[in-house]
């Protein structure tokens, strides 16, 4: 195949496969507002078909974009208030590693305003977003609607309208608590799109013009949501599982990286699994008695789940055990894969573990290709924030795919033959397994979660019709 296609296509997939991508979400939409526009027209022909476009179609671009839309509205807000212009940053926080909130606080400092100010503004600004979003399409898309199926009925029946007599009414920690709930909102497409969903279903059925009409609405806003948003991982973990025997999967981008450098290392020679293992994994190995690292104080959540806390150590600090020369200009590389804390370089346990283990997979300069890449550049930016996790769970698969393509080589020997047939493959199992995961959550939001409201409908009250146009305790069409 063309380099150029390839590339292009690998380039894509990545961006579909993504942990947290937006292309899927926004890719299934298209097949939602057709698959439920269609069902709605078998059912209640075009008044259903329409009401279900106009809500699909508007719905579907402000709960994309309706939150990004805000935000990015809001920060020139922000920037304004802090006397700022063009200020920018992120509030997400590892606390020991990556602090861009402390980095602006530190280096930009706006006049006048305290940490807890600033945080408070960055949040307010990030819940009105929220709400803005929620009360359009939960109780604006619904009134126009309504208002629109009334006013066809009225014209098609030529007699007066009669007006809905119900008039819709908006009834109803410290800083890292407040950081926390903005940076998911404000830096995770889950989180944006989380945000609105309580809120659109709830104006929905809210507005809804009768018990029937609220329950099908229920029963396709709530029932859509794992299939929107977490759906299609699950079947792709679960397809990668029965393939390989793990959960996850290399994506093809950082695979296109790794297999570039270890084609470039190997180059036209052949090694034996076992010096090939050897050279680009390494061997365990054990850090100098005496380092102290700093950790974070862990949650109540944390503390339940047993988890690791985060361990780093300064750069500084760091040279006083390590004396191989080496060593230390590999940990001063590593140090320069996240940016400096309030001023100093730092480095993780795991980052100084592998300035010692002298691998091929632990090279600075490609862990660099493959993050920046992965975060476009984001992960040595001083005021965004990366989880480191999310970088070394991706440095965990790229180990993973080099285990298994040693596992699978026939002969015993890799080469750079052996290299691209491993590539090719992970390029076409990640695509089978999304359009797997893909085609399966489109079915069901499309077609069998209308079925299924559909289906409610009719065994409870033994009508088949569109609830906005039936009375169905007098059993006749309603007159508008």
């Amino acid at each position: 195949m063309n380099p150029i296609v390839t590339g292009k296509v690998t380039e894509a997939l990545t961006k579909l496969t993504k942990a947290d991508a937006m292309a899927p979400i926004v890719a299934l939409e298209g097949t939602v507002v057709v698959g439920r526009t269609y069902q709605a027209y078998k059912r209640g022909k075009w008044d259903e078909a329409r009401e279900r476009f106009i809500e699909e179609s508007m719905g579907s671009v402000v709960w994309l974009c309706g939150v990004g839309a805000m935000n990015s509205l809001g920060d020139k807000v922000v920037a304004h208030i802090l006397k700022k212009p063009g200020a920018n940053f992120d509030v997400g926080t590892d606390k020991v590693l990556r602090t861009p909130f402390e980095n602006f606080m530190k280096k930009v400092a706006p006049k006048g305003f305290s940490s807890k100010q600033v945080a408070l503004i960055k949040g307010a600004k990030v819940l009105t977003s929220v709400i803005v979003t929620n009360l359009f399409i939960g109780f604006v898309v619904p009134k126009v609607n309504q208002a629109l199926t009334r006013h066809v009925l009225h014209k098609r029946r030529n007699q007066p309208e009669v007006k809905n007599a119900q008039n819709p009414s908006f009834k109803g920690g410290g800083i890292s608590a407040i950081n926390a709930f903005t940076n998911a909102i404000e830096n995770t497409n889950t989180g944006k799109l989380l945000s609105s969903d309580a809120g659109i279903a709830g104006g929905r059925m809210y507005n809804a013009r009768s018990k029937e009409e609220r329950r099908e609405v229920a029963i396709r806003d709530i029932g859509s949501i794992y299939f929107y948003m977490w759906a299609q991982g699950h079947i792709i973990k679960l397809m990668n599982l029965l393939e390989t025997g793990r959960a996850s999967r290399l994506n093809p981008s950082t695979a296109e990286l790794l297999t570039k450098r270890l084609t470039d290392f190997i180059k036209d020679k052949e090694m034996s699994v076992e010096e090939f293992k050897k050279a680009v994994l390494g061997k365990e190995v054990k850090l100098p008695e005496g380092i102290k690292f700093e950790t974070a104080e862990q949650s109540k959540f944390q503390k339940l789940t047993n988890k690791n806390p985060l361990e780093v150590i300064k750069l500084s600090e760091a040279e006083k055990y390590i004396k191989d020369s080496e060593v230390m200009a590999r940990a001063r590389e590593m140090s320069k894969l996240q940016p400096e804390r309030l001023g100093e370089a730092v480095l993780t346990k795991q980052q100084l573990l592998d300035s010692f283990n002298k691998a091929e997979i632990n090279n600075p300069k490609l862990l660099d290709e493959v993050f920046k890449d992965f975060t476009k550049g984001a992960h040595k930016e001083e005021f965004k924030y990366v989880s480191n996790k999310k970088l070394y769970k991706l440095k965990s698969e790229m180990e993973q795919y080099v285990e298994s393509l040693c596992k699978n080589s026939k002969d015993g020997k890799i080469n750079k033959e052996i290299l691209a047939k491993a590539k090719n493959k992970n390029l076409a199992l990640s695509f089978i397994n999304f359009i797997t995961g893909f085609g399966f959550a489109a079915a069901m939001l499309s077609t069998y979660i209308p079925k299924i409201q559909y289906y409610v409908t009719r065994k409870t009250t033994g009508v088949n019709a569109f609830p906005g146009t039936y009375d169905y305790k007098n059993h006749h069409e309603v007159n508008a």
